[in-house]
């Protein structure tokens, strides 16, 4: 018999909203909220080497500004990268 407590579909916007309030209240994390899980979602992707469009494509947006200003976070492994693909090709 399964528990009635247990989330059946845990991937609904309902269910994302309450875990953010759960984070967001309950674990003292001021600035979080459901919608921080898109720029995540963004950022590993572009950090990962998902192609842009696709990474556009995947957060619904339909221009690569939208997507790149806001959405997608400049991070230390990107920095890192771009050294050593620059690095690389200097030699």
């Amino acid at each position: 018999m399964a528990d009635s407590s247990i989330i059946q579909d845990p991937a609904t916007p309902d269910s994302f909203k309450y875990c953010a309030c759960v984070i967001h209240n309950d674990h003292g994390i001021p600035y979080f909220h459901s919608h921080s899980l898109r720029h995540t979602h963004g950022t590993i992707l572009t950090e990962n080497g998902a192609s842009p469009k696709t990474v556009m494509e995947r957060l619904g947006h339909k221009n690569f500004k939208t997507t790149f200003e806001p959405y997608v976070f400049n991070t230390q492994k990107m920095k890192d990268n771009a050294v050593s693909i620059f690095t690389e090709a200097t030699r």
